[in-house]
């Protein structure tokens, strides 16, 4: 087995790019300052009466009095209530307080209004109703209940009915919608827009475009899928008349649903009464701290092209959304190659507050694509480019970095401070990782509520920071640095959180979250009798169901005893192809057994596919038995397979370990192993370059340390006269690429770098002619790049096309 040399190669050209070449560093893109508290209106009325009043005037009163809020029209004279008076502060609170709710602020009447769009002052009403929430609990402080109790109600009761499902390939959209989307809503909803906004349902990638449809067609009620309402009601981008635009794309949604068979119910089937997401009860395990907060996205707008900060600090951060990121149906960004970013005005807020304190914490809910990140990879950055940052939460494989701009540490943050990493902290998969400092016990990293053990040894106060810097999310200011992953929430603070407010976040948990009641009264003859899940849209393709219970809301015991065995999760009309975890459950419910409190069925959770989304979908249990009620299930039949004679042999072909590695480069490019740059980047890479020479052991991990430890050999290589000289006696480095490495003068770089790395002429190995051509169109592109084209840049393209040939299958292969 050979290594395809052309992706080696490519890899590593871009790498080495990324750490040898001048296209770090870039300036922070200064985007337009989002909107400010209101300063025309100054209050001359009344001093406040009492302590409280005078919180009321500075969290609340302040930030909705102003003419482009509530002053507009709840002021004397105008609509009552008054409780935006700027006459009389005291008044004023007397008629908010009935609108208010200080224990539990996002059930104030004043946010309910808000977040139904009532005179929202920003595009996303969600995004008022949660800065409302934030204002009311500024004022509330002690008040608000820091653990909600959950009240188990009746839930609309459903039955299991005929539904379409979307068919697993894209013809039918193809066909019928996609020729309509991709023409007129190109211009936003495809990734490579000039000002792409997502969902993508007009990607030039049909399966992609397909996928985002998913959730903007009602394939069973085609006039209520979001794109026939974003016309027809909205007014949303229409083409020419909105409401024959509207009519067009529902003839579309309907041809393809025609298209479509309904999955009927199994008559044989014992199923429980269905139940949609939104048919849930809003599930919370207790309050989140967020006193000292100074930033806080929760990512619920779902749409559009800004994050809002809805801390109720002002000025508001708010993040513009840039490249490919993408909302997440479960409250969250996802990014792929793509950043948000908030203004440096607006961000000045972050210097401001927290140099004021000389103390601040970094929360957030990331879930990492990948361990193999490099970078590190920006996950939140206060920065200005890729030498100069504030602070940066970042990833480095299976670590998490902070670096942070301190007395002692360089202008850059460095060094950081990292997780370990024989630990593995960083998973990939959904982490609450939090950062604090202070100038006492200085940097420190808590990940899923737990203290990592990684010690600040450069304890300093916080160096004159930049105000001048952007807090960014997903790459930095440079466009460098890219990361990969969802961040579902993220809380800035200029204070230090406790291990038990860390802890408290984290049991709280992230996202929307619903408690599923499914009734099975009629099934053990028992009112008010359910099976309870919690279930939440893990990400745009999937739930996430947690929790298993029983559970009577009645409070009444169980009469009789009776059997619970084999629960499957439906979805749509069949049980679902994923997920199965509760097929195991065989539980026998003694009489008398109390279920008033949910009692517990399964501790497994399980994730199945996503496929109408939250608002669509429906779901039910069925059950193998249950009670009197019985289902025979025909167990599938194996085939044992044929028998094949064992045989000893081996693959002829396998990797170089990590010991190999490093000699053969050694070898091909006559460094030494002990040169300092070399030894402390083997020192570095070491565990991760193969240790074993089996090669269907190999993973992309292990070829990124192959590359790093190649730029490393290639770079000293390249710089040291006497070996340059020798490889290249043709190649004048003090000329610029497009002299040096001209079309006509390429081979002299070209041809002693194939033989001084591929030295023998193997039948298995990458054809030479082949490689040449590569590095030829490597080096072509490379050497075109506009103002940077000086000499200096002709030795870095040199250092790239080494370091392609090195990090290659030709030397990693034996």
């Amino acid at each position: 087995m050979i290594l395809p040399h052309k992706n080696l190669t490519l890899l590593s050209a871009i790498c080495l790019l990324l750490t040898l070449s001048a296209c770090g560093g870039g300036d922070v893109e200064s985007n337009p300052p989002q909107q400010q508290d209101p300063g025309s209106d100054v209050y001359t009325g009344p001093a406040p009466a009492t302590e409280d009043i005078q919180k009321y005037k500075v969290s609340l009163w302040d930030n909705i009095s102003g003419q482009n809020r509530c002053g507009a029209c709840h002021t004397e004279g105008n609509q009552a209530p008054y409780f935006a008076s700027r006459e009389n502060v005291n008044d004023a609170y007397a008629a908010t307080n009935p609108l208010v709710d200080l224990t539990d602020p996002a059930a104030s009447r004043l946010v309910e209004k808000v977040a139904g769009g009532h005179n929202c002052w920003l595009d996303s009403d969600s995004a008022c109703g949660e800065t409302m929430t934030s204002w009311i609990k500024l004022w509330a402080d002690e008040r608000v209940s820091s653990a909600n109790t959950i009240e188990l109600t009746s839930p609309v009761i459903r039955e299991p009915g005929a539904s379409k499902s979307f068919p697993d390939d894209s013809g039918l959209f193809s066909q019928h919608v996609y020729p309509i989307v991709s023409q007129y809503c190109s211009d936003c909803h495809n990734e490579s827009a000039t000002f792409a906004q997502s969902p993508f349902f007009a990607s030039n990638d049909i399966n992609q475009a397909y996928e985002s449809a998913k959730n903007v067609i009602n394939i069973d009620e085609p006039t209520q899928s979001r794109l026939v309402v974003r016309l027809g009601s909205e007014f949303h981008n229409c083409w020419t008349n909105c409401q024959e635009n509207s009519n067009e794309m529902l003839a579309g949604i309907t041809a393809m649903s025609d298209a479509i068979e309904v999955d009927e119910i199994s008559p044989d089937m014992v199923v429980s009464k269905s139940l949609r997401l939104t048919d849930g009860i809003t599930a919370s395990s207790g309050g989140r701290f967020e006193t000292d907060v100074i930033a806080l996205y929760q990512f619920k707008t779902g749409e559009g092209a800004i994050a809002y900060d809805t801390s109720g600090i002002a000025p508001e951060a708010n993040l513009s959304l840039t490249g490919d990121v993408e909302w997440l149906g479960s409250w969250g960004l996802s990014f792929t190659n793509g950043k948000a970013q908030a203004s440096t005005a607006n961000s000045k807020k972050l210097h401001d507050l927290i140099t004021s304190t000389g103390e601040f914490s970094i929360e957030a809910w990331v879930t990492p694509n990948n361990v193999t990140q490099e970078g590190p990879a920006r996950i939140v950055s206060y920065s200005a480019g890729d030498d100069a940052r504030n602070f940066t939460l970042g990833q480095t494989q299976y670590n998490y970095d902070f670096m942070l701009r301190t007395e002692s540490s360089t202008v850059n943050g460095e060094p950081a401070l990292s997780t370990p990493d024989a630990d593995e902290v960083l998973q990939a998969t959904l982490q609450h990782v939090v950062l604090t400092y202070n100038a006492t016990q200085g940097r420190r990293i808590y990940v899923n509520g737990n203290l990592i053990d990684a010690v600040d040894e450069d304890i300093a106060p916080l160096a004159s920071w930049d105000d001048s810097f952007a807090l960014i999310l997903g790459r930095e200011a440079s466009n460098q640095h890219v990361w990969q992953g969802d961040i579902r929430l993220l809380a800035i603070y200029n204070r230090v959180l406790e291990q038990e407010q860390i802890s408290q976040n984290y049991d709280v948990g992230v996202g929307e979250k619903f408690f599923l009641l499914f009734s099975v009264s009629h099934l053990i003859d028992l009112p008010e009798t359910y099976v309870m899940f919690e279930v939440s849209q893990f990400d745009n393709y999937s739930y996430l169901f947690t929790g298993a219970s029983l559970v009577n809301i009645n409070g009444t015991p169980v009469a009789d005893n009776f059997d619970m065995r084999g629960i499957r999760l439906g979805i749509n009309g069949k049980e679902s192809a994923q997920g199965q975890a509760y097929s195991n459950v065989d539980l026998t419910i003694d009489s008398g057994q109390e279920i008033a409190e949910p009692m517990p069925i399964s501790a497994l959770g399980t994730i199945i596919g996503l496929e109408k989304g939250a608002s669509q979908g429906e779901f039910f249990l069925t059950f193998e038995q249950i009670g009197e009620h019985e289902n025979v299930r025909v167990p599938g039949v194996v085939i044992t397979p044929e028998e094949l004679p064992a045989s000893t042999e081996t693959s002829h072909i396998g990797l170089r370990n990590f010991a190999e590695i490093n000699h053969t480069m050694s070898e091909l490019t006559g460094v030494a192993q002990q040169n300092t740059k070399v030894f402390d980047t083997y020192e570095l890479v070491k565990r991760q370059l193969p240790s074993v020479e089996n090669i269907d052991t190999f993973i992309s991990a292990q070829q990124m340390g192959v590359t790093q430890l190649a730029i490393a050999y290639c770079d000293v290589a390249i710089d040291d006269n006497t070996i340059r000289t020798a490889w290249f006696p043709d190649v004048d480095f003090s000329l610029a690429p497009a002299d040096a490495l001209n079309a006509a003068q390429r081979p002299a770089l070209l041809n002693p770098l194939i033989n001084q790395l591929m030295p023998l002429s193997l039948a298995t190995q990458p054809d030479a002619t082949a490689v040449y051509d590569e590095l030829d169109s490597l080096v072509s592109h490379l050497s075109v790049c506009g103002t940077n084209c000086n000499a200096e840049r002709t030795q870095t393209i040199a250092k790239a096309s080494c370091a392609a040939v090195l990090a290659s299958a030709v030397m990693l292969i034996q």
